[in-house]
């Protein structure tokens, strides 16, 4: 077992967690679509459990790295994966790295587009129950054409409303 290997083992799961949270992403539109709010919330749980296992896959590959460069006399503030890849010597370790990042670099802008989606479509939907609000609760414009004539005179049409927003 190389000195790397370990780095290997937690670059895996960064890339498994990543791969989980894209295909919950991927979930979590269609939920949107559909407007299933039971689903999107566990969706939502099963997400923050996810990042909080991301938090700390990375704070170990920040530690590994930290390790490796020490090892083999590099600085420590430049704690990269880029950084270790260009100290490394090894062919076959260079471009296994590469890999890594690479797809690592692939998943996390899948990712980011997958959320920059679904954002878009809840504000859709934030939009349109906003629209409606204002539609109910607004006070009917032409309301005196139908009023009771004894009625004028004894409250404001701004009073009133299809609902009652201070109930």
């Amino acid at each position: 077992m190389t000195e790397i290997a370990p780095l290997y083992d937690v670059l895996d799961q960064l890339l498994q967690q990543h791969q989980a949270l894209c295909t919950l992403a991927r979930q979590k539109k269609e939920v949107l679509i559909k407007n299933e709010i039971e689903t999107l919330m566990e969706i939502t749980k099963q997400e923050s459990k996810l990042l909080k296992a991301v938090e700390q896959t990375e704070a170990s590959r920040v530690e590994l790295v930290k390790q490796l460069c020490a090892a083999r006399g590099l600085s420590l503030e430049s704690v990269t994966l880029q950084d270790l890849i260009k100290s490394t010597t090894s062919l076959e370790e260079k471009n296994r790295l590469a890999h890594y990042r690479q797809e690592l670099i692939r998943i996390v802008s899948e990712l980011r587009q997958a959320n920059e989606l679904n954002q878009q479509l809840l504000e859709q939907s934030l939009s349109f129950i906003q629209h409606n609000l204002d539609l109910l609760t607004a006070a009917p414009e032409d309301d005196y054409i139908y009023r009771n004539p004894a009625g004028y005179g004894g409250g404001t049409s701004a009073n009133r409303s299809f609902i009652n927003k201070k109930a």
